[in-house]
């Protein structure tokens, strides 16, 4: 698949997620587990994402064209990286 195509197939989840306003959630289905997420302002205005299953998220430093990529830390400091394609996105 060109990623032309990639693109234009990701494009509702995309739209659906651009959105989100304040306060809003968005739940989705990724790999056979449902994940939520959530729209909130930063410090400096300006809107940020947060992906959620169960008590456990992960914040969103990019939203791509086709992915999401997600970022943590853990209680030593420890980063963690991951990146969530839209093709295998649910909305729900």
């Amino acid at each position: 698949m060109k990623y032309t195509d990639k693109v234009k197939k990701c494009q509702p989840f995309h739209t659906k997620l651009n959105e989100l306003k304040d306060g809003d959630k968005m739940s989705f289905q990724y790999n056979g587990a449902t994940y939520e997420v959530s729209a909130y302002k930063s410090y400096n205005d300006e809107l940020s994402y947060s992906v959620w299953k169960d008590y456990r998220g992960m914040n969103v430093s990019k939203v791509g064209r086709t992915s999401l990529s997600l970022y943590s830390f853990d209680m030593m400091g420890q980063k963690t990286t991951y990146r969530m394609d839209f093709l295998d996105m649910e909305v729900l």
